[in-house]
């Protein structure tokens, strides 16, 4: 597979925002994909900004979403190409932040909730 100059400019794009680099980084430590309302709490975005920059990113082709019900998961693209794995050794380095744990933090306590590996509590207020 090779990727051509723009796909690769509208990877670092997507990831040249804190947020998306934040979601990146969630997506990151569950393989299996994770709720836009588990990224919202761990995150503490708002639904729309959460999604909006999912979009961004699945758009990039950073991201897959996969919907189960009224549920929509996401996950980082799981590409053996080598600017992938390279891709996510850097977003590994972003992981290590201080404010980043905060929300890897949040996220664990969040993913308590799940049942059978799966959302079942939607958004919280």
């Amino acid at each position: 597979m090779n990727l051509a100059l723009t796909e690769t400019k509208d990877l670092f794009d997507a990831l040249g925002d804190r947020l998306r680099l934040r979601l990146a980084c969630c997506l990151l430590t569950v393989k299996e994909g994770l709720c836009v309302c588990e990224l919202v709490e761990a995150l503490k975005v708002s639904q729309p900004n959460a999604s909006r920059h999912l979009r961004l990113m699945k758009a990039a082709g950073l991201v897959n979403e996969e919907r189960d019900g009224r549920w929509v998961y996401y996950r980082l693209k799981d590409a053996e190409h080598p600017f992938f794995k390279n891709i996510r050794c850097c977003i590994e380095t972003v992981c290590c932040c201080a404010d980043v744990q905060e929300d890897l933090r949040r996220l664990r306590s969040r993913l308590k909730l799940r049942r059978g590996g799966r959302c079942v509590v939607g958004f919280r207020r």
